[in-house]
């Protein structure tokens, strides 16, 4: 596999590749084909997909470390690989609609594609889509999620014109944790805080109980905040409960100012609070949401194929959305993070290329392919930019 470094080009939004998906049929722009892989199909390939992000779950819990055995990075890349490979031969199963998306990406030049399905429903983790022949062979790039920069428009009623290309700096994240994540205390929060930091006029706040964030105690409070306040990152790094709570539910902790006693309080922000908060109210900063939590793209259920958090956050005006298809650890969930953001904003890559390249990283420098269970829920060519200089004239 490539370096990372030789693997990210440019992208802007001639990288744009549509894939409409309707409930009998799709569309590669104006050719329409028939949808083969029903729902019953892509529900099996990606149960097959959660079963091996779990046993890879399962492997960093036990060796207490990102970095796994080159062995079972190679078993879990095939099995990977194998319901990839499924999905891809099922959805796409007439030969034209193959050779439609590798002419279309062969057009785009230096471009980093990326292919985008616009659908309500959130039907199969995408980056683990395999255009390969042979899965036994589990070759990297064959994986959609680093050959491409894959993502999900969930709003079919909102235009790709409507979407923000650029966010200029400064920035201004809130950080909202679960005060029992050790590793998101320690590492994630502290090093993500010292990178916006780097940059000029931005902020970087954790979300606790003092100034306009007093007397907060609800989800629907809370969101009501966000919506109005000038933060342009929202990062959760947190828990999302589903099955317990029957909608997806982020939990994470309203810290208390030093010198206050007893245990923070814990907030919890389901989809139902985007309900309940007022229905015109939208982002007044369109931010972009990194949702690091267990499984924050929704289960497999029928509910949560159109009815999940990323969608609830487009929906109120967020720009960008990063979500997780199934539970991560504390400590892979940190340190992807770190080195995300790291790739966004130090080496200004595009949403789409950092994921692309933070995917690359884990599995290039530690054996772990559990990047691939991140998403993108928004176009990919969303950047950062620095304010223009102002030159003065001379008299």
């Amino acid at each position: 596999m490539s370096g990372i470094s030789s693997a990210v080009r440019h992208q802007t939004m001639a990288s744009f590749l549509p894939i409409l998906v309707r409930t009998e049929s799709y569309n590669i722009d104006w050719h329409q084909f028939k949808k083969s892989a029903t729902d019953e199909e892509l529900l099996r390939f990606t149960n097959g997909v959660l079963d091996s992000f779990w046993r890879l779950e399962k492997a960093i819990n036990q060796v207490k470390s990102i970095k796994l055995d080159a062995e079972i990075c190679q078993k879990e890349m095939k099995e990977l690989a194998k319901w990839g490979l499924a999905a891809y031969r099922r959805f796409f199963e007439d030969e034209r609609s193959r050779q439609i998306i590798e002419g279309r990406c062969k057009m785009m030049g230096s471009e980093t594609p990326a292919p985008t399905f616009i659908s309500e429903r959130v039907l199969f983790p995408w980056e683990v889509l395999y255009a390969g022949d042979n899965y036994q062979e589990a070759n990297p790039e064959m994986f959609w999620g680093l050959r491409y920069t894959p993502a999900r428009i969930l709003t079919p009623e909102k235009d790709i014109s409507r979407f923000l290309a650029e966010r200029t700096t400064p920035l201004d994240m809130m950080f909202c944790l679960h005060h029992g994540l050790r590793e998101a205390h320690k590492n994630e929060w502290l090093q993500i805080q010292k990178l916006i930091r780097s940059l000029q006029n931005s902020r970087c706040s954790l979300l606790s109980a003092v100034g306009k964030l007093t007397g907060i105690e609800s989800g629907e409070n809370l969101l009501d905040y966000f919506i109005e306040a000038n933060h342009n990152i929202l990062h959760f790094a947190c828990h999302c409960l589903s099955e317990q709570l029957e909608v997806d539910t982020l939990l994470f902790s309203m810290l208390k100012d030093e010198g206050q006693e007893g245990e923070p309080l814990v907030i919890q922000l389901g989809t139902i609070a985007f309900i309940l908060v007022k229905e015109d109210k939208q982002f007044q900063c369109q931010p972009l949401v990194f949702l690091n939590a267990c499984q924050s793209a929704g289960g497999t259920d029928a509910l949560r194929k159109t009815f999940n958090l990323p969608q609830m956050f487009i929906k109120r005006g967020a720009e960008a959305v990063i979500a997780t298809a199934c539970p991560v650890p504390d400590r892979f969930a940190a340190a992807f993070a770190q080195q995300f953001y790291t790739f966004f904003i130090e080496k200004q890559m595009t949403i789409g290329e950092a994921l692309q390249a933070t995917r690359k990283y884990f599995i290039e420098e530690y054996n772990n392919p559990l990047g691939l269970a991140y998403g993108l829920y928004s176009p990919a060519y969303y950047r950062l930019t620095q304010p223009l200089a102002t030159v003065g004239v001379a008299s």
